[in-house]
Parts: structure tokens; sequence; C-alpha cells
């Protein structure tokens, strides 16, 4: 009977400890970290910019960097991943892959120059701010400038009205690109922290990604979307296809 009131106490210990408190004041704070961000949005969007840039200003200022207004900022943070995670999904859907077959050859290009470019010039100033600088520090350096975000840019051209527009389609297309190889060189250097890693670990993500763009890339612009349109929408009465 000991151990089971032992056991009983230790698991409502546990419960408790998992219970999230929450006080008004918590409450009242995230209300005004959202109105803020709203209005910092539209004020940016009267000045010609993306509501989005007048948000980033709002959680800088009242978030853990600066005023550490907003309660429990992990929270935020993961609802605001989920947020990412379902824009990037509607960037997705309204992708025109007719235009991106026209703009494939255009978006690779400009998602390669997007990478090397900013790497090379990164890793250079970071050599010359310090001659003794390794070269995989200066490689941390260079790819700190490499990657883009699709969430942003895809937020960015649906406020404008440019999604999709074939420009729009172009720059969604070269920054999945980017992306891709952004992810590639985070690989990397996971393995470059790595002491004697395996030849093997050097390539395993060029694998993967090529890998991916051939089998979904590939399968996404052939014949895929044909066995969508004949299988699946053909079955879907016509007043609920769109």
């Amino acid at each position: 009977l000991a151990n089971k009131d032992r056991t009983g106490r230790k698991l409502a210990g546990d419960a408790h400890d998992m219970v999230v408190h929450v006080t008004y004041e918590n409450i009242y704070a995230i209300l005004v970290f959202l109105l803020t961000a709203t209005a910092f949005g539209i004020v940016t969007s009267k000045l010609g910019m993306p509501a989005l840039v007048g948000e980033i200003i709002a959680g800088f200022l009242l978030g853990p960097p600066l005023a550490d207004f907003v309660p429990y900022p992990k929270a935020l943070v993961l609802v605001g991943e989920i947020g990412l995670i379902l824009l990037l999904l509607e960037a997705g859907v309204e992708l025109d892959v007719a235009q991106l077959r026209e703009t494939g050859t255009k978006a690779l290009g400009i998602g390669v120059t997007g990478t090397i470019l900013p790497l090379v010039v990164g890793m250079g100033l970071a050599i010359a701010s310090d001659a003794n600088m390794g070269i995989k520090s200066a490689l941390a350096v260079g790819a700190s400038f490499s990657p883009t975000s699709l969430g942003v840019a895809a937020s960015a051209l649906k406020q404008g009205k440019m999604l999709d527009t074939p420009v729009g389609q172009l720059i969604v297309s070269s920054c999945v690109v980017d992306d891709i190889l952004a992810l590639i060189l985070l690989s990397m250097f996971q393995v470059l922290v790595e002491e004697n890693p395996p030849i093997i670990a050097y390539f395993i993500p060029f694998i993967s990604s090529l890998g991916f763009l051939l089998v979904l890339g590939g399968s996404a612009v052939t014949w895929l979307p044909k066995f969508i349109q004949n299988k699946i929408l053909n079955k879907v009465p016509e007043q609920h296809r769109e």
C-alpha cells in the first residue's frame, strides 16, 4: 500500500508539472502583441511594403530580443511554424505546373546563383575580416547569407497579388531551389563538424536531395497530375471540384 501511495503521488506530481498555468496577464499580453503586430502590418501596407515586414518588426520589438513582453514565446513560435507549413502548402497548391515547366531552367539558374554568390561573398568577407579564420568558420558565415525563405516570399507575393503571375511563379520556383540547396549546405555542416566522418557522409545530402527531386519533383510535373485528373477528380462531382 505504501508503494502504491508513493507511486500515486509521483504520478500526480508529474501530471501537475505538465499543467500550464496561464494567468489573465498572459492572455492580455498575447492579445496586445497580436494587435500590435496587426497594426504594424497595416502601417507597413499603407507605406507600400508587405504587412509581413511590420509583423517582423513587432515581433522583434516585443519579443525576447528586446522588450520580452510576450509570454510563452516558444508556444507562439510553434504556432508560427504550423502557420508557415500551411502557408507553404497553400503556395504549393497555387503553383502553376505548366508555368513551372517553362520557367524551370530560369528558376534553377536563379536559385543556384542566389545560393552560391552569397556563399562566396560571405566567405570572402569573413576571411577579409579575420585572416586566421578557418575554412569551416568562413563557410558558416557564407552559408548564413545563402538561404532564402519561401514562406516570406510566398506571403509577400500573395499580399501583392503577384503569386499567380509568371514572375511570381518564377520567384517561388527559384526559392524552392534555393531552400533545397540551403538544406544541402546545412547537412554538409553537420558532416564537417564531425571528426573523421566517412567519405559517404559527404555525398548523402546530394544523393538524398537528388532522389527527392527526381522522385517527387519529377512525379509532380509528369504523371501525377494526369493520375489525379483521371482517377480521382473524375469521381468527384463537378460542383465540388473548385
